[in-house]
């Protein structure tokens, strides 16, 4: 058994767990306006605008965007981890990112390119895809195992994944487990590249849908062993092995990770409480995934909550994950309404997609999707017993 037992987080919708919940169940526009990231372009982002955590007193290759960010999520945690009092080389830290250190890389390609020189802060190790786990190590004191993983929009998925099957295995007694990225010129030019950018807000499973929005933040847990209060009790893993970016149009692997994740824990799909989806507001990502949950079970009370926090994209599985787990902690049960203008798309096959905020009774089993580039697909299943 693998318990989550605190939780840190941060991203458009506030810097807090509380705020987090509150602005994701009130819903309204959490996206701002940036015209830095795209050349000669307005585009929607799901930036953290609020102060970040002071850097200057880190060495070099510490100071980052993301770093700041996984700090402002770790300083929630920390009084935890300092009670739980585990020795520091069963003290483990697991996480996914995809764009670790790059803005920094990029501003200082950028100085090169104007002056001939490197900032004399720079530090080639900051965008080094591990440097967020060696950082968090490095706050906690941890000595046990350490490293992320970079799978696209999975990376933090796989990252909870990985640490329960590192507590399964005795090679831990408590890990620090979640994702981080932060917005960049790079992933925002890429998926522009690829016709992917919504020319506003999203709209997952809208009939005007159009692209995604990018966004940032961060989300750590602190797992560890034992059943207490809230845990991960199943995830499901494909590949699709179908295209290098597209999915596969039946969501065949989509539905694996979902029936695998649910096999796991033995929990029958309809007794599901909520479904948090993957829900990009792209028109084939979209289609592929109502096709996959109708098939799994098309009453299960479902949305997406990328409209208000971006597509957070390496930190995504995490910080949806981290909204299920805040979710489940109410004292009342309350679900977060799928935000688009109104119109949902009548072609796509028919899902319980919750058009305003809803109560229900009670809510022990909450499931949670990321889907990637090259059809990497997980499926997190979150139970309270």
């Amino acid at each position: 058994m693998s318990s989550l037992v605190s939780l840190g987080i941060v991203c458009a919708l506030g810097n807090n767990g509380q705020d987090v919940l509150s602005n994701c169940l009130r819903g309204g526009q959490f996206l701002s306006a940036r015209q830095d990231l795209l050349p000669q372009r307005q585009v929607m982002v799901g930036a953290v605008n609020s102060p970040l955590p002071d850097m200057t007193d880190f060495p070099v290759e510490y100071q980052s965007r993301t770093n700041q960010l996984a700090f402002a999520a770790y300083q929630q945690i920390a009084e935890v981890i300092k009670k739980l009092n585990c020795a520091p080389h069963r003290l483990a830290v697991i996480l996914g990112t995809s764009t670790s250190g790059i803005a920094e890389g990029e501003q200082a390609l950028a100085q090169l390119d104007a002056e001939g020189r490197l900032p004399a802060t720079y530090h080639y190790t900051t965008q080094e895809m591990h440097a967020p786990a060696s950082f968090i190590a490095s706050l906690s004191g941890a000595t046990g195992p350490a490293y992320c993983i970079s799978t696209a929009c999975s990376s933090s998925a796989k990252a909870l994944i990985s640490a329960r099957l590192l507590l399964d295995a005795d090679m831990a007694d408590v890990v620090i487990t979640g994702g981080v990225d932060s917005l960049c010129k790079l992933t925002l030019n890429g998926f522009a590249a690829l016709e992917s950018v919504s020319a506003g807000v999203c709209q997952p499973f809208g009939k005007a849908r159009d692209g995604i929005n990018i966004g940032e933040g961060a989300a750590l847990f602190v797992m560890q062993k034992g059943n207490n209060g809230i845990r991960l009790a199943g995830f499901g893993e494909s590949a699709d092995a179908y295209h290098i970016s597209a999915p596969h149009p039946e969501g065949t692997g989509a539905y694996q990770a979902m029936h695998k994740a649910l096999d796991m824990a033995g929990v029958e799909a309809s007794s599901l409480g909520y479904l948090n989806l993957h829900g990009t507001g792209t028109p084939l990502n979209d289609e592929m995934e109502s096709k996959a949950v109708n098939r799994l079970c098309s009453q299960v009370p479902c949305s997406s909550t990328k409209a208000l926090t971006g597509h957070t994209l390496g930190a995504a599985g995490a910080i949806e994950a981290g909204i299920c787990w805040l979710l489940m902690n109410q004292a009342e049960a309350w679900l977060p309404a799928n935000q688009h203008n109104g119109l949902s798309d009548p072609t796509l096959a028919p899902i319980n997609l919750l058009q305003s905020i809803i109560q229900v009774e009670s809510l022990n089993y909450c499931l949670s999707n990321s889907f990637a580039f090259g059809g990497s697909n997980v499926a997190l299943l979150l139970a309270r017993e």
